[in-house]
């Protein structure tokens, strides 16, 4: 007996709409597909997904005829950008729904796969999806439940410090890019700092889930976290918190009196947490993120422009503990 041919994944999916125009600008909008080819006279309509060649969506009008059908289509994204679909499907004036179909303010985990998703509905009430695997066990008991919940779990991460150490990476800095690019948009000015200072690296495991990198400054009293992340799916578990905790044990240990930070202004969650941290603002830097410093122009965060740079610092006298 011969062996089907075999498929290594789905390249085209097609749906039917009832106003063509109408359903062209809410995919290329708000689900953000850029448009491969329009096809007036045919009444349809070919996004490509992710780069072009690599998926394909068509749509197809059905004029003034009813569509009894609805058809489900999922799209695969990041677990960064499915954590902050909800907000940004409000911005657009759209409803993110539950697995459940319900208005939500958060991902569904389905634990048998498992994956993190948001749903909408398209003009014609095709139901969408957008979908990111975790990097977790299945759990099928667990069926389907909020993110907050499956991220809530004691098997999750753990409780933060009990379930990570922090080390010093003495490895290539290469190995950490992906982690160092979370929280830098401009690769150009990325590459200026990569590899200098020293790194610490908190670890579940035999896995790398955060770092943060110290530089030296002007001011041989203080020390700079020029860069830190933590992976998506483990953060709010108080890996941060232990970093931050760990630079300033090591900078203590070399004499250094005040840790610094700068992040963006129009970052909201950055402020909040380095605050939380103990740091105190310290001054702003307007203009930071240009163009010609790397930056994409009309970048924005939380529906804030990206312009200005705050910093802050934390003294290391013996009441910051």
């Amino acid at each position: 007996m011969s062996e089907p041919v075999p498929v290594s994944g789905l390249f085209e999916a097609h749906l039917t709409v009832s106003d063509l125009s109408r359903s062209t600008t809410f995919y290329r909008d708000v689900v953000g597909l850029p448009i491969a080819l329009e096809l007036p006279d045919r009444g349809a309509a070919f996004f490509w997904i992710g780069a072009p060649g690599e998926a394909m969506l068509g749509l197809w009008s059905l004029g003034s005829a009813p569509i009894g059908l609805s058809l489900h289509v999922a799209f695969e994204t990041s677990l960064e950008d499915v954590l902050g679909a909800c907000e940004r499907l409000r911005s657009l004036a759209v409803t993110p729904l539950s697995f459940f179909g319900e208005e939500t303010g958060e991902p569904s985990v389905i634990g048998w796969m498992p994956a993190a998703s948001v749903y909408l509905r398209d003009p014609d009430g095709h139901l969408l999806e957008y979908l990111a695997m975790l990097d977790s066990p299945p759990n099928p008991e667990l069926g389907v439940l909020p993110w907050s919940q499956w991220a809530g779990r004691e098997d999750f991460v753990g409780s933060g410090p009990a379930r990570v150490h922090v080390e010093r990476h003495t490895g290539p800095r290469s190995e950490l890019r992906a982690l160092f690019a979370m929280a830098e948009d401009s690769a150009a000015h990325l590459d200026s700092y990569l590899d200098a200072g020293q790194v610490l690296v908190a670890q579940a495991g035999d896995r790398v889930v955060g770092h943060l990198q110290l530089v030296d400054t002007a001011d041989a009293q203080q020390s700079e976290i020029k860069n830190m992340a933590v992976e998506v799916s483990y953060r709010g578990r108080g890996i941060g918190r232990t970093l931050i905790q760990a630079a300033v044990e090591l900078v203590r240990a070399q004499h250094i009196s005040m840790l610094v930070v700068a992040t963006a202004a129009a970052d909201i969650d950055n402020l909040r947490f380095y605050q939380g941290a103990g740091f105190r603002m310290r001054a702003v830097e307007r203009d930071a993120f240009t163009a010609a410093a790397g930056y994409p122009p009309q970048t924005s965060l939380d529906g804030i422009d990206l312009r200005d740079r705050v910093w802050l610092d934390l003294n290391l006298g013996p009441d910051t503990r």
